[in-house]
C-alpha cells in the first residue's frame, strides 16, 4: 500500500531501515550462503523510515494494540553471572510477560547478551540490523506447550548498563496494525549459534503506512517487552512484530557501545486451542516454499541447541 505515512501526535527521528526487496513479495527468500554476492545485495534495500518516541505518545503501546510495551521493572544483579541469569532473571522475565499478558504459566526458553560484537564463531551477541521478526509458524513443530492450550512467545529486552542510558543503536519497532499481510516475506536463514541451526524467520517489505517507534535512553530499570509470536491471531502481521537496531543521528559522539540482554519467554494462555493441528497447518501453508527463480526450497526449521524446548 503505497501512501503518506499516518500523523503521529509524537517527536520523532528519521533514520533507514534495511527491508526485503519488493520483488520478492510472494517468495521464500533463499539462505545468504546459497546465492551469490550479487543477488545477496540484491535481495534487501535500504529505506528511510520515521521513527517516532513512544514515550510522547498520547496512549502509551500496550502488548494487545502495538505488539510492545515498556515497563519499569529494577533488578539488581550481576549480569555476568550465569547462575544468577538464570535464576533471577528468568523468573524476573517470566513474571512480568505473566503480568503483561494474563497468561496462565510463563518460563524463559532462551537468552542472550549483545554488546555489538561477535561472542563466537556464530556471530551471536552483534546487533541486529535489519528488519526482521525471528518467529514464524514453525517454532510450533518444536515447542512443547501443553495440550489444548495457546501460547504466545515475547521478547524481554532491557540493558545491562547500569551507569548509562541506551543511545547507541538503540531498537525501533513497528506496530503491527500498520503492516499489510502482503508485506510480509518469509526466508530461509542461519541462527546465530554454533554450530549453526537453520531457521525460517521473516522480513518486511517498506512502505510509507508503517509505523515506527522507540523508546529513547532507556535505562537500566526498563524493561521492553515485545511479540514474537502469538497462536491467537489469525493475521501474521499481528503475531509478530517487526523491529531492527537503527542508527540515531541525534546520538553524541563516542556514545558508549549498547549492551543489553534479552530473554525469550513462552507464555501459555487460558485461552483453549481446539483444532491446534488444523490451526498450525494453516499458518504455516501461508508460508511460500517457492523462490523468485521457481525453485521449490527444502529448508527445515532445526532443532535451536540454545532453546529449552521444555
Amino acid at each position: 500500500m503505497i501512501g503518506l505515512p499516518p500523523l503521529i501526535a509524537a517527536p520523532f527521528v528519521v533514520s533507514t531501515g534495511v527491508f526485503a526487496d519488493p520483488k520478492y513479495r510472494g517468495t521464500r527468500l533463499p539462505a545468504s550462503d546459497t546465492v551469490s554476492p550479487a543477488e545477496l545485495r540484491a535481495m534487501s534495500v535500504r529505506k528511510p523510515i520515521r521513527i517516532h518516541d513512544a514515550r510522547q505518545l498520547p496512549e502509551p503501546p500496550t502488548l494487545d494494540g502495538m505488539g510492545f510495551t515498556l515497563t519499569n521493572a529494577p533488578l539488581e544483579m550481576d549480569f555476568h553471572d550465569p547462575n544468577a541469569v538464570a535464576t533471577r532473571f528468568h523468573t524476573s522475565c517470566s513474571d512480568l510477560v505473566m503480568a503483561a499478558t494474563g497468561c496462565l504459566a510463563a518460563r524463559v526458553v532462551q537468552c542472550e547478551v549483545r554488546t555489538g560484537e561477535a561472542t563466537g564463531p556464530g556471530g551471536m551477541g552483534v546487533y541486529a540490523k535489519a528488519v526482521h521478526a525471528d518467529v514464524t509458524p514453525f517454532i510450533e513443530d518444536l515447542l512443547h506447550v501443553p495440550s489444548g492450550r495457546h501460547f504466545g512467545l515475547y521478547n524481554v529486552w532491557r540493558s545491562i548498563d547500569r551507569e548509562g542510558v541506551i543511545e547507541f543503536m538503540p531498537l525501533t519497532l513497528c506496530d503491527g496494525g500498520t503492516v499489510d499481510v502482503a508485506d510480509v516475506v518469509y526466508a530461509d536463514a542461519w541462527r546465530r549459534t554454533w554450530p549453526r541451526t537453520r531457521v525460517i524467520d521473516c522480513r518486511l517489505i517498506h512502505s510509507n503506512r508503517q509505523c515506527w517507534f522507540y523508546y529513547p535512553r532507556m535505562t537500566s530499570e526498563e524493561v521492553l517487552i515485545f511479540k514474537q509470536y502469538d497462536t491467537r491471531q489469525a493475521a501474521a502481521n499481528l503475531r509478530s512484530t517487526f523491529h531492527t537496531a537503527f542508527e540515531d543521528q541525534s546520538t553524541r559522539e563516542n556514545a558508549p557501545s549498547r549492551r543489553t540482554i534479552e530473554a525469550r519467554v513462552l507464555a501459555v494462555f487460558h485461552e483453549e486451542d481446539g483444532e491446534r493441528a488444523v490451526r498450525r497447518a494453516r499458518f504455516q501453508a501461508e508460508v511460500p516454499k517457492t523462490r523468485r527463480d521457481g525453485t521449490t526450497s527444502s529448508w527445515r526449521h532445526e532443532d535451536m541447541i540454545d532453546w529449552d524446548r521444555g
